[in-house]
C-alpha cells in the first residue's frame, strides 16, 4: 500500500502487487491454478489493478500539495492561499489613431470595427483630438486571440460628431485563452512577493494579478539624473499590457510608496495618468504606460517536400503562440514569450517551427522585418517601451 513518511510518499506498482498476491495464493496451495486466463488469475488481476490505482491516487494527492506539481483545481486551491485566482481568457489590445475636427472628444467605450474579421474594439479611455489627431488604446470586446493587422481597425462603429477616420498603425497584442497550469504556476511563484517589502516586486505581483493583464515591466531609475531611456531620476516607469485602466491604477496605488515619481510629465506614448485612492482611501495620482506595439513581419523558409499547406497554418499558429507564452509543450524552454522592451530574435522562433517540421525537412532560414517589403534581419532592436507583436497574417511560410 502507498505510504507517506517524513521522506515523502512511496507506492506499490501493479507488477509488484501481482507478484505479491500470486505468491500468497501459492503459499496456501502451490497447485492452485492462478494462470492469467483462469478465474482466480483474473480476480487477482482485478484486485491488484484496483490497489495500484489507489496507490497512484494517494501519490497524486500527496504531490498535489506542492504548487510545483499541482494541476487543475488543486493548483487553484493552493493559489487561493496567496489571494490569487486563475486568469480568465484575456482580450486583444491595440492602439488606434483618430483624425477629425480639432477639439473633438471621443468618449470611452467608442467602438471600432475590424474590417477583416468584423470584431468590435472599444476605446479604453477618453481622447480629445489635438490638431485634428489623437491616439488611444482599444480592447477587443471578444476574449481570446482576436487579430488586427495594421490598418484593420478602420471602421467607426460608434458615430461621434467631428470624428472622420480611424486606423491602427501596428498589429494588436493578442489576447490569451484561460490561464494554463504552467502560466498560472509561474505567476503564483512570482506573486509570493505580494506581501513583501520590495516595492518593485510588490508592483509586479499586484499589477500582474489584475484581470486581463498579460505582462508588466517596471523600469526604475534610482539616480539623480534622467537615464538614457528618459526615465526621470528617483522614479519608476511602469508599462502594462492588458487590463482595464482603472484596475491597473488601483493596483499600482495599493503598492506604491510615497515619494517615488511615476514619470507623470514624461513624453512616453500611451500614457495613462489619473487620480485614484489608496486602499485606505487617501487620494493619489498614478501614472503608467501602455507599451508601444511594433508589428513584426516574418519570413520562414523550409526545405521540405512532405509538409502540406495545412502545416503552414500550424507553423504560423505555433509562432504566434510562442510569442505570447513561450514554448509550453516541453520543459526547459522559454515560457514567457516576447516581453516588453525585449529585442525580437529570429533564433528564438526556430523552436516552435521545428516542433512542427520535426523529421519532415529542416528550417532553412527565419528572417524578420518591420515592414513586409524589408524582411532581412535576424534581430529586431526594440526600444525599452516597445513590444513586438506577431500576427499569423504577417507571417509568410515558404517551402524551398
Amino acid at each position: 500500500m502507498a505510504e507517506i513518511t517524513a521522506s515523502g510518499v512511496t507506492g506499490t506498482s501493479l507488477s509488484e502487487y501481482l507478484a505479491a498476491m500470486r505468491a500468497r495464493y501459492l503459499d496456501i496451495d502451490d497447485a492452485w491454478n492462478i494462470n492469467p486466463e483462469s478465474p482466480d488469475g483474473l480476480q487477482i488481476a482485478a484486485w491488484c489493478e484496483a490497489l495500484a490505482n489507489l496507490d497512484e491516487q494517494v501519490t497524486f494527492a500527496y504531490q498535489s500539495c506542492d504548487p510545483q506539481s499541482a494541476i487543475g483545481q488543486q493548483l487553484d486551491r493552493i493559489a487561493m492561499f496567496a489571494g490569487l485566482s486563475r486568469q480568465d481568457a484575456t482580450f486583444s489590445t491595440a492602439t488606434v489613431s483618430f483624425t477629425g475636427v480639432d477639439g473633438t472628444v471621443i468618449p470611452v467605450g467608442t467602438q471600432i470595427r475590424n474590417k477583416a474579421t468584423d470584431t468590435l474594439w472599444a476605446t479604453d479611455g477618453v481622447v480629445t483630438l489635438s490638431g485634428g489627431v489623437g491616439s488611444v488604446g482599444v480592447t477587443c470586446t471578444e476574449a481570446g486571440a482576436a487579430t488586427a493587422s495594421p490598418g484593420d481597425l478602420s471602421i467607426i462603429a460608434t458615430p461621434v460628431g467631428g470624428l472622420q477616420s480611424v486606423t491602427n498603425i501596428a498589429a494588436a497584442s493578442l489576447g490569451l485563452d484561460e490561464e494554463a497550469d504552467d502560466a498560472f504556476r509561474s505567476r503564483r511563484n512570482a506573486s509570493v512577493a505580494l506581501p513583501g517589502s520590495n516595492q518593485i516586486d510588490n508592483i509586479y505581483a499586484a499589477v500582474g494579478n489584475v484581470d486581463g493583464v498579460k505582462q508588466v515591466k517596471v523600469f526604475e531609475n534610482s539616480e539623480d539624473a534622467t537615464d538614457a531611456d528618459g526615465v526621470a531620476g528617483h522614479s519608476m516607469a511602469i508599462f502594462v499590457d492588458g487590463g482595464s485602466d482603472e484596475d491597473v491604477l488601483k493596483a499600482i496605488a495599493s503598492r506604491k510608496n510615497p515619494g517615488c515619481g511615476l514619470n507623470r510629465d514624461s513624453a512616453f506614448p500611451n500614457k495613462i495618468t489619473a487620480d485614484t485612492t489608496t486602499p485606505k482611501g487617501q487620494p493619489v495620482n498614478i501614472t503608467f504606460f501602455r507599451p508601444e506595439l511594433i508589428t513584426v513581419y516574418v519570413l520562414v523558409q523550409i526545405a521540405s517536400s512532405t509538409l502540406s499547406e495545412q502545416d503552414k497554418v500550424r507553423i504560423k499558429d505555433e509562432m504566434v503562440a510562442y510569442s505570447l507564452l513561450g514554448f509550453q509543450s516541453q520543459s526547459g524552454f522559454n515560457r514567457e514569450g516576447f516581453r516588453i522592451g525585449e529585442n525580437v530574435a529570429a533564433g528564438r522562433l526556430y523552436t516552435p517551427v521545428n516542433f512542427i517540421v520535426a523529421g519532415n525537412g529542416y528550417v532553412q532560414s527565419i528572417m524578420l522585418g518591420f515592414d513586409p517589403g524589408t524582411i532581412d534581419s535576424q534581430v529586431l532592436a526594440l526600444a525599452f517601451n516597445q513590444l513586438g507583436a506577431l500576427d499569423a497574417a504577417n507571417i509568410t511560410v515558404e517551402y524551398v
